[in-house]
């Protein structure tokens, strides 16, 4: 009988265990993603300049390559469902955006060509998309501003 009690309070601890375990796991995971996003969130309200704009896209390009995201034929970032992260320019001359890898990773473009290019403008944080999955920023705009 204390042996089937033992065995019983004992699995009734590990359970609770793993139960916890996950638990504070779970609460470990969303701080990571919260403070994830607010490395790109903090520029949400602000007009920034192009050269904060490099440095967003250039923690976006190593977060990429970190999370082994894969890219195309063309160089960009393929978007995930979890983890993925894309920066675009947007600029009134042009109908498309301008994503983070043509600016900084292409052959024809540097980061000095872009900073000379864009010096003179201000940039306004146009629209940011969350990954379903996990909540981590997946595509963040900012729009040139007159």
């Amino acid at each position: 009988m204390k042996k089937n009690i033992f065995f019983v309070i004992l699995f009734l601890i590990i359970v609770v265990s793993v139960i916890l375990l996950n638990y504070f796991d779970n609460i470990k995971i969303k701080r990571e993603i919260i403070s994830e996003n607010s490395e790109y969130t903090q520029y949400e309200k602000n007009n920034v300049r192009i050269n904060t704009l490099i440095t967003l896209m250039n923690k976006a390009i190593d977060t990429n390559r970190r999370n082994n995201i894969e890219t195309d034929e063309k160089g960009e970032f393929l978007e995930n469902d979890t983890n993925s992260i894309k920066v675009y320019l947007e600029i009134e001359s042009r109908d498309s955006v301008i994503p983070m890898e043509a600016l900084l990773l292409s052959d024809v473009s540097t980061i000095d060509k872009v900073d000379k290019l864009f010096s003179d403008m201000f940039f306004k944080c146009k629209k940011i998309e969350y990954h379903e999955k996990t909540g981590r920023i997946k595509k963040i705009v900012f729009k040139a501003i007159e």
